[in-house]
């Protein structure tokens, strides 16, 4: 199980600063962590695909995007922090 880091605006919607999710991969813990509220899910899956926009994923302090996307495998000694950034749409920002 992978060790589970929420900031900011995730903490209020998990209810909690952190915790440990049973996923093999980063696709899997979206999914797990879509099923437990509308606003989580519509927050992580708005259109029934990750908003990776909006939301960020980072594997033991790596961006998922750099390593192998959805499909980073997770294992019991990995921390996951998971985030949503608020400079989307700000020009030069």
């Amino acid at each position: 199980m992978a060790k589970v880091k929420y900031l900011g605006k995730l903490r209020a919607l998990t209810g909690t600063s952190g915790e440990t999710v049973d996923a093999e991969t980063v696709g899997a813990l979206i999914e797990a962590l879509s099923g437990r509220g509308e606003r989580l899910r519509k927050l992580l899956l708005p259109d029934g695909r990750f908003n990776g926009d909006d939301v960020q994923i980072l594997v033991n302090g790596r961006n998922k995007d750099f390593l192998d996307d959805l499909e980073t495998r997770l294992g019991d000694e990995d921390r996951v922090t998971v985030f949503v950034h608020g400079a989307r749409g700000f020009p030069g920002g």
